[in-house]
This record gives C-alpha cells, structure tokens and sequence, in this order.
C-alpha cells in the first residue's frame, strides 16, 4: 500500500472549499491525474454519490468508480475509488483559519494483480502525482487568475474562415479546453435568471449553474414543460432554489409583465442570461406586428435588459450574458430593414441579424455601465445539438451531426462567464471557449458609431409602450 499525505492552506471560506473538494466531478479540473470526471448518480452530494474517472496511468488512462463513504460537512469527506487494477481510499479533512481553509488529504492507494507487483517501484511516481494532485487543489482554490485575452492564433483563425468553423466542432472544444483554469467558483446566495430554459443550451446552463449552487429562475412559454424541466434539475443537482417564470418573449406585452414579476420577486438579481432565441423559415409577425425573429431575439433581449437594469446594479456585481452566434459573423445590421419588410425574407439571415445586433448592444451596454459593477458580455456556443438546430436546419444538423457539440459543451461558457471571478474583471467581450474573440471578419460587418446609435434609438423606438388610441364615437 501507498500512502500519501499533503496539507495545504487556501484563502477561500471552509463551505465553499467543502462543496468544490468533496463533489469529485471537479477533480479532473485540478488534478493533472485525472482526464475525465462526472457525477454519475442524482441528487445533492453525500454519502453514496458515485463518481466515473478516467485515471490517467502512463500512456493510457483507467476508469476508476469513486463513492463517497463518509460525508461530514463541512469538516470530512472520505472516497473509495475503485478500478480493475487500483484501489484509493481518500481521506481529506477541512479546518477554517484565520486566512482560510485548511486541507489536509490523505490517500492509501493499492494496485492489484500484475500491476501489484510492481508497486514498490512506483510509489516515488505516485508520490509524485499526489503533490501535483494537491498543488492543482490549490492553485484552483486560490482562483486569482486574469481574464484571457484575445490571442493572435484565435484572431488568425477567424480570419482564416475555415480555421474557425472548426473550432466551432466539438473538435475545436476539446482542443480549446486543454488550456482551461479551472472553475471552482461558489454560486450561493446568487440569483440567476435564464430565458429560453427549457431545453438546448438554456436548460443545460440551469442545471450547470444549478449544480453551483445559484438560485436559479427559468423563464419559459410553456408553463407544463417549464415546471417539469425545475423538477429535473432539482432531482439532478439536489438544488431545490430553483423557480419558474413564464412569458412568451416574442411579446413585448408579457416581457413587461416577466420584469414586473421578477422585480416584485426577487430582491436581487445577480446574473441574467438573455438565452431565449427562435430561427424561423418564414416570416412571421407577433400579436403585436412585430417579426417574430426580430421580436424574440432582439426586441425582448433590449427590453428585459433595459427594466431590470435598476435591480442588476443594485445587486452589484451582476452580469448580463447575451447568447448570440457564430452565424453573426455573415451579416451586418440592415438597419433600413430590421422589420425584413423590404427583402425577401431569409430565416437564417434574419437570424443572423438579431444576432449581430445582440453584440453591438453588448458593446455599447459595456460602455454605458463602466464603473457601475454591472458587467456584459456576449459568446457563442459553437455548433451545438440542440432541439432548434435539428428542427431549424435539418440539412445542416444531418450533415454535421458527427461534429456538433452537446448542449453542455454549448453552454459552458455562459456558465463561466456567470460563475467565473475573472469573466467579472472584463466586460463588452465576445466569447467562444472560454476566450474573447473578433467581433467581425468579413467587409461590411462592423457597424459605425453612428448605426450603433441608430440601431439603439431604434430599439427604444420599438419596445416603447405605445399610446391607447382613442376611441372614434
């Protein structure tokens, strides 16, 4: 048997250290050991929760089975990993300081069969991975990382058109996640509210922002199916703060009404993620005469953004997250034709549009609250398998099936962005993987101040409460 023992201060609360430690879905994010980690059994962490790794042992990696035996919060977790050929048995004790938290982690580690034999031998190697295992711990605890900045590599890549599509492939996720910090951020005590959360790239950020233990409102059309997506998250991350909003936001009508409920609701709101987003294949007009893509995508974007504004800077700091697009890059903001009254309607241009928009408001909503605690990013989330890619574009989601990314690969970066300390030490970005990238690459794509202005007097021309007309007798 090898055992290894390490103790090692952070400067972060004893809670927060507890739940990010003893929930090993984290371990592949600070242990350099490990290459994969899930959370493979629902509800809360605690005793019994299983967790599947991917160990890695010389050239190949081993999945390894960890439970947890002992579940004391927030002074003692232990875990009994089990593989083919290893056996661990983790032990790691937390003690608050005067600067922190207190780790002290303990690991009795067994081979088996033929790999036992040669354990003598590697019991300096395993040493060796226990102190890099531990150093990991707290470099991630100590979390003071800068924001990325935009690479030239990335700029290169954009620019180079194909380069970029490939890094919007689950390929390009892969390849991009490499070189992640990880994100051992606490969501406790704050509110988040996402619209469009009931399926796809929404519901995925929920249950992500869930299971770090936000309270999390989602704002759906369909009350049966938003209700019924609370109860999975719940029963999934074990976080029962998780509430209900409903609103169709292609109305501007019921957007009023969805702030009006939130501000009477929620004391504070932390994070809001402008999500919600339709990609019709012909033109529609609302209740209201508004095009439905423009409506759902943009108008009630601005409008959400703009009533609960107040209540975002009170909470300071917050966030504003717009989901935008990678399709965004193709068009400019056809300002003379947001109505799409003019031109033969295209329902990915059209999509495309609302989507360029929703970064140039980023921008300038970046600009507006300088100071103000409030920060605003924009990101895409690549090509994802979403519900709406496959009904939206089914040619497209035929023949790039084999390279699209999950829902969760999709959403993680919304879930960074809201979570992360150093997503909050920047703002107006555009993101995909974790890292801010150009804004355009094509002539034509890049608006001036001056249409940047238009489209905002435009907005606020169109999501203003219009006047009852008067009755004729």
């Amino acid at each position: 048997m090898i055992n290894l023992r390490e103790t090692i201060e952070v400067p972060r609360p004893l809670d927060d250290v507890f739940s990010y430690v003893s929930n090993f879905a984290n371990a592949a994010q600070w242990d350099p050991g490990v290459a994969e980690s899930t959370k493979t059994s629902p509800g809360r962490v605690g005793v019994g929760t299983v967790f599947d790794l991917r160990v890695r042992f010389g050239p190949r990696s081993i999945p390894m089975a960890y439970v947890i035996r002992v579940h004391e919060p927030p002074s003692r977790v232990v875990l009994e990993g089990t593989g083919d050929s290893v056996h661990a048995l983790d032990d790691i004790a937390f003690a608050a300081t005067r600067r922190g938290t207190r780790i002290t982690y303990a690991a009795d580690i067994s081979l088996r069969g033929t790999v036992g034999m040669v354990e003598p031998w590697l019991k300096g190697a395993l040493d060796r991975v226990g102190k890099n295992a531990v150093r990991g711990l707290q470099a991630a605890l100590t979390d003071d990382f800068p924001p990325p900045r935009r690479s030239l590599l990335a700029d290169l890549q954009d620019r180079l058109i194909l380069p970029g599509l490939v890094g919007f492939t689950n390929v390009g996720y892969h390849w991009h996640k490499r070189t992640w910090k990880p994100l051992s951020a606490s969501m406790r005590g704050r509110t988040v509210v996402i619209t469009g959360a009931t399926s796809g790239l929404g519901r995925a950020a929920a249950h992500q922002l869930a299971a770090l233990g936000a309270r999390v409102i989602l704002v759906g059309r369909n009350k049966g199916k938003t209700e019924s997506t609370r109860r999975e998250i719940v029963a999934e991350t074990g976080n029962d703060d998780v509430a209900v909003a409903i609103a169709d936001l292609g109305l501007l009508a019921d957007v009023r009404r969805l702030a009006q409920h939130l501000l009477e609701d929620e004391p504070r709101i932390h994070v809001l993620v402008n999500n919600a987003g339709v990609l019709l294949n012909r033109r529609t007009t609302t209740a209201e005469g508004n095009e439905a893509t423009l409506a759902t995508n943009l108008l009630a974007p601005f409008l959400l953004t703009q009533l609960l504004l107040p209540r975002l800077r009170k909470s300071a700091p917050s966030r504003i997250i717009n989901v935008s697009s990678g399709g965004m890059y193709t068009a400019g903001l056809a300002l003379d034709d947001l109505q799409y009254e003019k031109t033969a309607y295209h329902g990915s241009r059209a999509y495309a549009r609302t989507k360029r928009a929703l970064v140039v408001l980023t921008e300038l909503w970046a600009e507006q609250l300088k100071e103000s605690g409030v920060v605003v990013h924009s990101m895409h989330p690549g090509w994802a398998d979403t519900p709406g890619v496959a009904s939206s574009l089914p040619g497209f989601h035929t023949v790039t099936r084999r390279l699209l990314r999950t829902a969760e690969q999709g959403a993680d970066t919304i879930t960074w962005l809201a979570a992360s300390p150093e997503a909050a030490r920047a703002s107006g970005g555009f993101w995909l993987d974790r890292e801010p990238h150009a804004t355009h690459v094509l002539p034509g794509t890049d608006p001036t101040p001056a249409e940047r202005q238009e489209l905002w007097e435009a907005l606020t021309t169109l999501t203003a409460r219009r006047k009852a007309r008067p009755k004729v007798r």
